[in-house]
């Protein structure tokens, strides 16, 4: 039995009209000639069917293109652009939107990544990720017997970084945009100020963390002293205030305004952990994208302390690998390559990856030609020896599906990838009072001690041990393919932790290599090695297509991939975009 299925493409051309309802936002649907409303909230019943499913995740455009993981955002997109917005106007409307309506993944105390591609002016990678603050130094995570206080460092106010989030997008948007900010950021306002049917996954989080929430965040997120259900309307009115004082004074909210002052105000109460000073020193960081060709295209992806570079890496490993004659052939063949490449990408990551400004990360190595030889011919002689055992039992990182990412692109390849986060599931777990602010809880993404894992149990080395000013390294991998000529080819990303990289390539494999359709390779099975623990991670569609006897070199464990994967992409004239179908969201277009 092969993994990969053959191809087969059948293609929805779908017309939006896009209608708000006092507070409760819907999306008007036209299929051919049938004309279907449905209320525009995750909580719509799934559609049984496979092909029902793709007609609701993917979409196909010719002007431009927005993925995300909520519908309203993507929405936001498309009402900046009718307006005359660009891309990066898209971009930043997505960005604060996708911050109402998924406080669980992302938000203005958060941070991220952006690629920005624009073939007429230039390209440009852009860090506005949370920074650790000057009161972060590794001792305030120790305990007294000197063990490592993982508590402390992932939940709570002692977890969050210095936010990034409003400075990123501003910057990006004052830079690139079109129109004024109050437009860019209206939808987001209306749906804080008029609320959202709450969504399935929303309710459950909100239920699951509720008992953790201090008493600012449970007013917010419940209806009479009980966490929201699913259904009733979120209404944000703090939120909507902080977002409009950002539309008012924009940068200047973030360094000495209202909103800045409501949490220093906060920290006072836990020994000022983020101060004034740590605001007003924050800086997005511009730089240009770390740069491959990789499988025939020109790969623009952030530099460290992303994981861009080892998502090059484990691409390059293996196109080499697929040169060799000696690896076993068929399926087993391909998982092996595959699970080999991935062990390698993220040991560097372990080993090595962290802030540049802290650390020597070899970027220029971990992509040379003679490395990835190097490294494949060490593969090669342990595959064919047939002589090594996992050195670990499995054990399952704990389930978080959090963080988000933003796929844009038009008909002039005009192009922005950007994933944003808040780390965990409602980060901190603890909202700010005054502002509807939930913080983020990025600390833990720094490596506390060697060895011990992080909420992903992802482990690191003291190139991302924690310091003042640092920022932690990330999976966070935001790319856009360029073809030969320069024109734009796809943008992708994904949430999910640790499996974003792996994410990410699952999808490009599937569809630059197998040449399956956009969506089939979007929603298509996946597997995910981290390094440590020692075990190949498979999606539960992949049991008894691998017999453990032609595994016998892996622990193998089944559980659902984390990741979920937003991605537009242009074939000939037309523009495809594909949210995943793990997820809410749906791609949007003209």
């Amino acid at each position: 039995m092969s993994l990969f299925f053959g191809k087969k493409r059948s293609f929805l051309f779908l017309f939006l009209g896009l209608l708000s309802f006092g507070s409760c936002e819907t999306i008007q649907t036209f299929l051919g000639n049938k004309e279907k409303t449905t209320e525009l909230s995750p909580s719509i019943p799934q559609i049984q069917g496979a092909s029902l499913k793709r007609d609701r995740y993917e979409l196909i455009g010719r002007e431009f293109m927005i993925a995300t993981d909520h519908p309203l955002a993507s929405q936001a997109g498309v009402e900046v652009w009718k307006q005359g917005g660009n891309v990066v106007d898209v971009f930043a409307a997505a960005s604060f939107a996708i911050s109402v309506l998924r406080p669980q993944s992302t938000g203005l105390l958060g941070g991220g990544f952006a690629i920005v591609y624009l073939p007429k002016k230039g390209k440009w990678a852009y860090d506005f990720r949370e920074r650790s603050p000057k009161k972060g130094i590794a001792s305030f995570y120790t305990k007294p017997d000197g063990s490592a206080d993982t508590e402390k460092i992932s939940k709570g106010p002692f977890s969050a970084g210095v936010p990034g989030n409003v400075q990123g997008i501003l910057k990006i948007q004052k830079q690139h945009g079109k129109l004024p900010i109050t437009d860019v950021i209206a939808p987001a306002m209306r749906y804080a100020k008029n609320g959202f049917a709450v969504y399935a996954d929303l309710a459950n989080v909100i239920s699951k963390v509720w008992p953790n929430m201090n008493p600012s965040m449970q007013k917010v997120f419940g209806i009479d002293n009980r966490p929201i259900r699913e259904g009733e309307l979120l209404v944000q009115n703090d939120l909507f205030q902080t977002l409009s004082r950002i539309a008012e004074k924009e940068e200047k909210e973030w360094i000495d305004g209202e909103t800045t002052r409501l949490v220093t105000e906060y920290y006072k109460e836990f020994d000022s952990f983020i101060s004034e000073e740590d605001w007003k020193e924050y800086q997005v960081k511009q730089m240009e994208p770390l740069s491959s060709s990789v499988w025939g295209y020109q790969m623009l992806t952030m530099p460290p302390p992303s994981s861009g570079v080892h998502l090059i890496t484990l691409m390059l490993l293996k196109a080499e690998m697929a040169k060799r004659q000696s690896f076993p052939k068929g399926q087993v063949g391909e998982m092996i390559q595959i699970t080999e490449a991935m062990r390698v990408a993220y040991r560097d990551r372990a080993e090595l990856g962290g802030d540049p400004n802290f650390t020597e990360v070899p970027v220029a190595k971990l992509i040379s030609f003679p490395y990835i030889q190097e490294e494949v011919n060490e593969i090669e002689k342990k595959v064919v020896s047939g002589n090594w055992k996992p050195i670990q039992k499995p054990i399952e990182p704990k389930d978080s599906y959090n963080t988000t990412h933003i796929s844009v692109m038009d008909k002039e390849g005009n192009a922005v990838s950007s994933t944003q986060s808040i780390n965990g599931i409602f980060g901190a777990i603890q909202m700010v009072p005054g502002t509807g602010l939930v913080l983020n809880n990025t600390m833990d993404d720094f490596s506390i001690a060697p060895g011990v894992p992080n909420l992903y149990g992802l482990v690191g080395s003291n190139a991302n041990a924690i310091a003042p000013g640092k920022t932690p390294l990330s999976s966070m991998s935001p790319t856009i393919l360029l073809e030969p000529n320069g024109n734009t080819k796809l943008v992708i990303g994904a949430p999910g932790g640790s499996h974003i990289p792996t994410s990410i390539f699952n999808t490009l494999y599937h569809y630059l290599i197998q040449k399956r359709n956009l969506y089939e390779s979007v929603s298509f099975p996946r597997i995910h090695h981290q390094y440590q623990p020692d075990t190949l991670f498979l999606d539960p569609e992949l049991k008894g297509t691998f017999p453990e006897t032609e595994l016998p070199f892996y622990q193998v464990q089944y559980g659902r991939h984390r990741a979920k994967v937003f991605v537009v992409s242009k074939e000939g004239d037309k523009l495809i975009g594909v949210s995943d179908p793990k997820g809410e969201g749906v791609p949007l277009g003209f």
